[in-house]
């Protein structure tokens, strides 16, 4: 007899397995990638997605037009975050993205009132709605970063090697090598000690 939990069991992995179809089909992946059930990955024409071996992926990739995403060797997304590319993110090596975390390049939309009134009058899923129509500037996370939960990681920023950005922050501007960031702006509240080369 087959117990219910065996069967829960095998229909997640099959559910991890099809997805991990879905990330070889839409990017290039190295050795020994992780997915769960709940992460995806999708990748439009010209756009690029490239993972470093030992990853561990529960989140979703997401590349528009021709945006790009590498991600380092030894990286964790973890549950519900989101990595959104129009241009480029690189998220380094050793690298810890904690669950509910936002990543754009992009503002998704439209900063212009008019522009946003325009979008909702053509429909909700006419070419308006496309991130290619707003603001976007790379993003440059370093190795060993700590991104906590529920984080915000806006355009144009570089968080430097071996820093921590705090759990609920919004960051808007660079963030050192090994300092702790906290808030909204997030803003500079330690510096790490340096304990490795």
């Amino acid at each position: 007899m087959i117990h219910f939990f065996n069967v829960t069991r095998m229909y997640s992995h099959f559910k991890s397995y099809v997805k991990l179809m879905r990330f070889k089909k839409n990017a290039v992946c190295g050795k020994s990638l992780l997915v769960s059930a709940e992460s995806n990955c999708f990748c439009d024409l010209g756009g690029v997605i490239s993972i470093g071996n030992n990853c561990d992926i529960c989140g979703i990739l997401s590349c528009k037009s021709s945006g790009c995403i590498s991600i380092g060797d030894f990286t964790t997304i973890r549950g519900n975050s989101i990595v959104g590319a129009l241009q480029n993110i690189h998220i380094g090596s050793y690298v810890i993205i904690s669950n509910n975390v936002h990543i754009y390049d992009n503002n998704n939309h439209s900063t212009s009132p008019q522009r946003r009134i325009n979008m909702c009058k053509s429909g909700f899923y006419s070419d308006l709605w496309n991130w290619k129509h707003s603001d976007s500037s790379p993003i440059y996370i370093d190795d060993n970063v700590w991104i906590g939960e529920r984080s915000t990681i806006l355009k144009g920023v570089r968080i430097g090697r071996g820093s921590i950005v705090a759990s609920n922050s919004v960051v808007v501007k660079d963030v050192p090598d090994f300092a702790i960031v906290a808030g909204n702006p997030a803003k500079v509240v330690k510096y790490l000690e340096k304990d490795y080369d």
